[in-house]
């Protein structure tokens, strides 16, 4: 009678100690599980915060840059006269000591501004319409898609994580509009004040985000790993 009670309680242990183990490790994975979606979640708002702030940094220029009708500036080798404003009489003009200076839009200012900032610092910003003068401007399949979206009131900003170049990037872009001073250079491709004339854009590299997940997850699982085995040994 004895050995049949030792017997039973120690299968009542080792059934208690099974369930411990189990319990414990369903916590741990839960908490990973949890962990993991947060760091995901907010470096990933880190990624739409610095796109998000880009694309301010943009919208102001191009609103100051549209406040003064554009900005004029010498033509020198590496700054021609824009074709695409051929159409403005004052385009160039010559000062009293014999300079010749050439109009840039607000949209060519941004550009070249855009330009210089994706060199030295990797993020490419965009201006874009489903009517352009410039034909750098012209939209892509994903950015035409969105267009004709803004178009249709569908909505007025759009997030999407895509492959460019062998490199996943974060796109962002958001409608523009016809402002007072816009006029001046893009009423010639009839749009009239308030009309949504394209958008502007910033496509962000993930890399280094997505890469800090990457350690994230490897540091959680090494603690949660060896937290979870001196659970076991407690248990």
């Amino acid at each position: 009678g004895y050995n049949r009670h030792m017997q039973t309680l120690t299968r009542q242990l080792v059934a208690r100690t099974w369930l411990g183990a189990l319990a414990w490790t369903a916590v741990l994975a839960g908490s990973l599980y949890w962990n993991l979606r947060t760091e995901e979640r907010q470096t990933m708002e880190l990624a739409y915060a610095e796109a998000r702030a880009n694309l301010n940094k943009d919208g102001v220029l191009r609103r100051w840059a549209t406040g003064h009708g554009g900005v004029y500036v010498p033509v020198t080798e590496r700054q021609k006269p824009e074709p695409a404003l051929a159409h403005i009489p004052e385009r160039d003009v010559t000062t009293p000591d014999g300079r010749t200076l050439t109009l840039l839009n607000p949209a060519t200012i941004v550009r070249q501004m855009m330009d210089r900032y994706a060199t030295e610092y990797g993020v490419r910003g965009r201006i874009t319409g489903l009517k352009f003068l410039n034909p750098d401007n012209a939209p892509d399949a994903w950015e035409r898609r969105q267009l004709e979206a803004f178009t249709n009131g569908d909505y007025l900003e759009v997030w999407a994580e895509a492959e460019m170049d062998g490199t996943p990037h974060l796109r962002y872009l958001r409608a523009m509009y016809m402002e007072q001073g816009c006029e001046k250079c893009h009423a010639i491709l009839g749009y009239q004040l308030g009309d949504m004339r394209g958008a502007t854009g910033i496509n962000l590299p993930l890399t280094k985000y997505l890469a800090q997940i990457e350690s994230a997850r490897r540091q959680l699982g090494f603690t949660h790993g060896a937290i979870w085995l001196l659970g076991l040994a407690g248990i």
